[in-house]
């Protein structure tokens, strides 16, 4: 295979700029200066790339202060004694990879060529494998053992020993006495070579297979599972679900070995080119034209079987409206505010001596984040004032029933400065696309 020369020099090119170029550091006079400059504007892109991806980036001990942990967050967690960003290192990792990853992609194009039937003895003698493994599980202690034996050892003897040349083709033995050949040695492949650049290749092809395989995956899973139609998804759900509960209780009774078995021979049987013609075939003639109806029939039982009428999640937002006694000497309240929390003898802000916080109007009081106020709905008053002061353990209060106001009291019985009710109104979740 030949290559352009231009791909060889943008490939030098580019490898100058991310290690940097040997003839800046060349002793020829000429360069010196032009070479120096080079390096150093290098230096600076790298360093200005590095800086706009760690600001970019969170830092890792800045979002652990959050009380939720995002996947952000872990992913930055488990990569604090990892290197950090940078492009030479992320250019020399690049060019180490693509040295070595040669054997990964040769085992991919052998295990493609089986599936295909590009050698019909290979496909026929990896099955007859396969079924030995099906049918005898315990055969899979002694693959690895086999696959260093006839995989590494067997081929790297013959090599050191190789058979005498003959016209006819015949299993090769090894020849006896001493090696005739230097044993060989897997080394990564060298820089701008031809393994090299098919390497870069392979890995551009795998890059765009895999961004393929993943939107084709994410785009046929995305509709069923992601509940934005959510009778469709409860519907894929509960058939799921039935299925599950169904494999459960038939599995112990399957014959696991023979349906694997099954399984595996059909699957490599369609990857014959004469069956593939003959299933593609068959799914335009029968499948296709009916997968429309299927899909209608499907989405009959879902309109008519799945119906989601449920209504949002209710809760009662509480507020409590505080008073504070204009004297001791006379029964007058001043409005003080209405608050989040009763304030009361052990609550912190008190304990702190902090002013209570809250708005002074009932009708400036929100909802909580999330939540609207139902509507139709207004404040009432809480006409159980017992309930709450039990449920917040609030010592030292005194009940009025009619007014519903909980008073502080003194240590010598008598009611204190603060007096507080609770005033509830309903409130309902948000939908997710509404204001």
């Amino acid at each position: 295979m030949n290559y352009a020369p231009r791909t060889l020099r943008e490939f030098s090119a580019l490898k100058d700029i991310l290690y940097g170029s040997d003839d800046a550091t060349s002793p020829s006079s000429s360069h010196d200066s032009s070479g120096s400059k080079e390096s150093r504007k290098d230096h600076i892109t790298d360093k200005l790339l590095e800086r706009l991806f760690a600001s970019a980036l969170p830092a890792a001990d800045a979002v652990n202060g959050g009380s939720i942990m995002t996947d952000v967050a872990e992913r930055l967690q488990d990569q604090k004694n990892r290197p950090a960003f940078s492009v030479p290192v992320m250019a020399r990792n690049f060019s180490r990879l693509n040295a070595r990853i040669g054997v990964v992609f040769r085992l991919q194009y052998k295990i493609l060529r089986i599936l295909i039937w590009r050698n019909p003895n290979h496909t026929f003698s990896a099955l007859a494998i396969y079924s030995f493994l099906c049918l005898y599980p315990f055969l899979l202690i002694l693959f690895p053992v086999v696959v260093v034996l006839l995989g590494f050892m067997v081929p790297a003897f013959v090599q050191r020993h190789p058979p005498p040349p003959s016209p006819l083709p015949s299993f090769p033995v090894p020849s006896e006495g001493p090696p005739l050949a230097e044993a060989r040695e897997l080394r990564p492949v060298p820089e701008l070579s031809r393994d090299f650049l098919m390497n870069m290749r392979d890995i551009q092809n795998a890059m765009d297979d895999f961004t393929r395989a993943y939107d084709r995956i994410v785009g046929a899973l995305t509709k069923p599972t992601n509940f934005k139609d959510e009778q469709y998804s409860s519907a894929v759900y509960l058939a799921l679900l039935a299925v599950g509960a169904v494999m459960f209780m038939i599995s112990p009774y399957l014959p696991w070995r023979h349906i694997l078995l099954v399984w595996g021979w059909a699957v490599v049987t369609m990857g014959h080119p004469k069956a593939r013609r003959i299933i593609k075939s068959s799914h335009d003639m029968y499948v296709s034209p009916r997968e429309h109806q299927l899909s209608n029939l499907f989405d009959a039982w879902v309109q008519k079987d799945i119906v989601l009428d449920e209504l949002p999640e209710q809760r009662h937002v509480e507020i409590f409206e505080l008073q504070r006694q204009k004297n001791s000497d006379v029964d007058e309240w001043d409005d003080w505010l209405f608050s989040a929390a009763p304030y009361d003898a052990l609550s912190p802000q008190r304990a702190s001596k902090q002013r209570p916080h809250g708005v002074h109007f009932l009708d400036e009081v929100l909802p909580p984040v999330g939540w609207k106020f139902a509507q139709n709905s207004a404040w009432k008053l809480d006409l159980r004032p017992a309930e709450w002061v039990l449920q917040r353990s609030v010592v030292g209060a005194d009940l009025d029933n009619n007014s519903k106001w909980v008073y502080d009291t003194t240590l010598s019985g008598c009611r204190g400065e603060w007096r507080r009710r609770r005033w509830l109104r309903v409130c309902e979740r948000h939908s997710a696309g509404e204001e």
